[in-house]
């Protein structure tokens, strides 16, 4: 399998994703799963009919197998993007007929045989494998519609899990098929188990494949994640599979699925050495939740969620509790209020006792609710948790402001520009803009500008409104609040240089700031980083908005 990390979207970002209760993983008989790769082709060519009744044959619990789409729209089997290496013919699969795929004699150009194989359909494989031996889909290039009908019309829901290769395939298949199990890589740059539990927060996912550290293998195990690792080659053996078994995980692939087998049975191992998160309590996470939630909360009168929160409180919260409000981002376009980090939620309200509140504001569409729709939401929101404060007993005359992207631009400006009573004690900017007027940053025609222009309906950087909707303009002696920056050195949509002038401005005025910059990062950080971000946001609130 070519292995292409999944970068699930980062919620601290202003992207959106889907989250969803995880879906059970297929029945095995054993708590190992043996996955035979590419078919067992160690007597006939991979990806072919008889490699996948082969690996039936030898026992595995699974076959991988990859899915591509022909010329005219069928779903066939085949590892590489052309027929080059495994046939007689040449080209590209999204090229080819079926027809004409299906005129392909397949054979391993180093390992000729005599007798002949073809390219198989989907439903094909789907029709073989079906009560016998489950498939692991690596969904190379397909529609996610088309072959999840296949997987119903074949009566097979239960019995596949797929490998998602890129962001928008993770997306389709929870949009389109959330009980589908769904495999992914973890990103290289995860090197720690802090590191592994951010990235596995950011979506949904059943089993990762790529994790070599035995804690780091716990650590996946205990957020409810399987570990299936690769050990595929020519030459494997029992020193690999058993290195891979002392890391305590859950499914082995290999290109010798008998011999592996037969090495698991003699040595007493073919339950492997890993948990078995088959047992697992599916309520578990529920019994230890330290917060409560109260979802979809309306504020306002805009129609549809765009003026709902959602609020997490303290299981048992204490008299006076302060109030930490989030706001999303998404180019004031897009974005929801889902997008607040779970782990925040744990940290903050289970463990800290913040009562915190992640909320959607009006979004601009066809030209419609423009600027200043968005800040007038943000008061309106703020008014309503005022006003509900003496009876659920929290604080409601001071707030902490909290923002990503759009939503941290958001976020300061109402601290600097419309807070007119000091309620809000602190902001916590995450890569948000901060000066429209500066058309350095945002030169004609740049992706940057045009966000701008459709959020104010305003091309000339100079015009009154660009000045009221920046918050670096808003900012004086009297309006400041203490506030910490986070920002990606190479942002390509909102300049770092807009984080530095606010941090000078901050710091000329006498105004309690901190600058973060992440050389390398973009719009938005990676894992690392971000545990950095939480880290330091922490030690922030302590020092200017403590819990108690």
């Amino acid at each position: 399998m070519r292995r292409i990390s999944l970068i699930l979207f980062l919620l601290l970002s202003a992207c959106f994703v889907f989250s969803q209760e995880k879906a059970p993983l297929p029945e095995t008989k054993y708590k190992l799963a043996v996955i035979a790769h590419r078919g067992n082709h160690v007597k006939v060519p991979e990806n072919t009919l008889e490699s996948v009744k082969a690996a039936i044959k030898s026992g595995a619990d699974y076959v991988e197998i990859d899915l591509r789409t022909t010329k005219d729209g069928y779903l066939v089997i085949h590892h590489d993007g052309t027929v080059n290496r495994m046939t007689n013919g040449t080209g590209n699969i999204k090229d080819l007929t079926l027809a004409e795929l299906q005129q392909l004699k397949v054979a391993d150009k180093n390992n000729p045989t005599k007798k002949t194989y073809r390219i198989p359909t989907f439903s094909a494989v789907l029709k073989a494998a079906k009560g016998k031996i489950n498939i692991y889909l690596d969904f190379k290039d397909a529609g996610v519609t088309e072959t999840y009908r296949q997987i119903q019309e074949a009566g097979m829901e239960k019995q596949v899990v797929v490998y998602v290769n890129k962001i928008p395939q993770y997306r389709e298949w929870r949009k389109t098929a959330p009980g589908m199990p769904l495999i992914t890589s973890v990103l290289e740059e995860v090197k720690n188990k802090e590191q592994l539990t951010f990235f596995l927060e950011q979506g949904t996912i059943e089993v990762v494949d790529n994790i070599y550290d035995k804690e780091m293998v716990a650590t996946a195990n205990d957020n409810g994640v399987a570990v299936w690792l690769d050990v595929q080659s020519d030459h494997e053996g029992a020193d690999d599979w058993n290195q891979a078994l002392q890391r305590g995980i859950q499914g082995i692939q290999t290109d010798h699925p008998e011999a592996l087998i037969a090495y698991l049975n003699k040595s007493g191992l073919r339950n492997g050495l890993g948990k078995d998160l088959a047992k697992e309590d599916p309520y578990t996470k529920y019994k230890k939740k330290t917060y409560r939630e109260l979802k979809n909360i309306k504020y306002g009168q805009a129609p549809g969620d765009e003026n709902r929160f959602d609020a997490y409180f303290p299981k048992d919260m204490q008299p006076n509790a302060r109030v930490i409000v989030y706001i999303h981002g998404g180019g004031w376009t897009g974005g929801d209020k889902e997008e607040f980090p779970k782990q925040l939620i744990e940290e903050l309200v289970g463990k800290r006792g913040y009562l915190v509140v992640s909320m959607n504001y009006r979004l601009v569409k066809d030209g419609q609710d423009r600027f200043p729709a968005q800040i007038e939401d943000v008061q309106k929101a703020l008014e309503f948790i005022a006003k509900n404060a003496a009876k659920y007993k929290y604080n409601g005359n001071e707030y902490a402001l909290m923002g990503g992207s759009a939503g941290a631009h958001l976020a300061m400006l109402y601290a600097y520009g419309y807070d007119n009573a000091k309620q809000v004690k602190t902001v916590i900017d995450l890569w948000g803009p901060t000066d429209f007027t500066d058309k350095s940053v945002r030169p004609d025609g740049s992706n940057a500008d045009k966000t701008v222009i459709n959020f104010l309906g305003e091309k000339d950087e100079n015009a009154q409104v660009a000045k009221d909707a920046s918050p670096a303009y808003r900012l004086t002696k009297e309006t400041g609040t203490p506030t910490i920056l986070f920002h990606g050195g190479e942002d390509p949509l909102v300049n770092v240089s807009q984080a530095q002038n606010l941090y000078q401005k901050l710091q000329a005025l006498g105004i309690p700031a901190q600058l973060e910059i992440y050389p390398g990062e973009k719009h938005g950080v990676g894992p690392a980083s971000a545990v950095d971000v939480f880290t330091k946001t922490f030690l922030w609130l302590e020092k200017y908005y403590p819990a108690k």
